[in-house]
C-alpha cells in the first residue's frame, strides 16, 4: 500500500511540472529554396530574406564579403567570373538553390518574438571558384595545393557579443598523407555553439602571401537548422 502511494505522489509531482512547463521547441530549416533570384540564377538585390532572417550579400559589390543566393551549377569553369557555383552542381539534398558565402560574412539572428535561437547543423561544401583553385592552382596568384596544404572555414556563434564557441571545418586536407578537397555537401554539427543571436564565418589557409589568403575565400551553404524555445501563451 506505501509503494503505491508513493508512485502515486511521484506522478502527481510529475504531472504538476509538466504542466508548468508551457514551451515548446520548434525546429526551422533555411534551404533557400524561397529566395526569388535573378535570370543569372542569383539574388539580385543587395539582401534577401527566408526563414524570417535576412542575409546581406550586394552581387554588385561582392568583395565586401556576405551571402548570396545562386541556382548556378557551373563545376568546370575556374575563376572568380564563376564565384556563385557549387562544385557539387546542386544544393545539399540536390536542391536546386544554396547560399554562397563570401568573408566577412555573418548570420544575425532577428529579434526574438519566439525565444533564443540555437543552431543545430549547417550543411557546407566548396565553391567552384574555390575547389579549383585548389586542385589546380592559379599562378601567380594561389597555388595547387600539395602534401602539407589546408583551407578551414571557422564559425563562431555569439550572445549579446560575446562568444559563445567555434567550429572549424576543413574545406581542404593535404596534412598526414591527405589529399582531401571537399566536393560533396557535408553535415557540420555547429550545436556546441549554445545559445546565439549571431553567427560569424571566417577563412585560414596555409596558402598566404603579402596581402593575406591567396585561397578564394568563400564557402556554400544550406539547410542551415535551427531551434527555438517557444514560450506558449496561457
Amino acid at each position: 500500500m506505501r509503494k503505491i502511494k508513493f508512485l502515486s505522489a511521484l506522478i502527481v509531482i510529475a504531472l504538476f511540472f509538466a504542466s508548468c512547463d508551457d514551451s515548446s521547441t520548434k525546429t526551422t530549416l533555411i534551404d533557400f529554396e524561397d529566395v526569388t533570384l535573378g535570370s543569372t540564377g542569383i539574388s539580385t538585390m543587395s539582401s534577401f530574406q527566408t526563414a524570417g532572417f535576412t542575409f546581406t550579400g550586394d552581387p554588385i559589390q561582392f568583395w565586401n564579403g556576405g551571402v548570396i543566393c545562386s541556382s548556378q551549377n557551373d563545376t568546370v569553369t575556374a575563376g572568380y567570373l564563376n564565384q556563385y557555383s557549387c562544385i557539387a552542381g546542386f544544393g545539399a539534398s540536390q536542391s536546386v538553390k544554396f547560399g554562397v558565402l563570401y568573408y566577412p560574412a555573418y548570420i544575425t539572428c532577428p529579434i526574438n518574438v519566439n525565444g533564443d535561437y540555437t543552431f543545430k547543423s549547417i550543411m557546407v561544401n566548396n565553391s567552384t571558384y574555390a575547389y579549383l583553385d585548389m586542385k589546380n592552382g592559379n599562378a601567380p596568384y594561389s597555388k595547387k595545393f600539395v602534401s602539407g596544404d589546408w583551407f578551414k572555414l571557422n564559425i563562431k556563434g555569439f550572445y549579446s557579443k560575446v562568444e559563445t564557441a567555434s567550429v572549424d571545418v576543413y574545406l581542404a586536407d593535404f596534412r598526414d598523407g591527405k589529399s582531401f578537397i571537399m566536393k560533396e555537401w557535408k553535415k557540420v554539427d555547429v550545436s556546441s555553439l549554445g545559445k546565439v543571436d549571431s553567427i560569424s564565418f571566417s577563412f585560414s589557409s596555409s596558402d598566404n602571401g603579402d596581402y593575406g589568403m591567396n585561397t578564394p575565400a568563400y564557402v556554400c551553404i544550406d539547410n542551415i537548422e535551427f531551434t527555438q524555445k517557444v514560450t506558449e501563451e496561457k
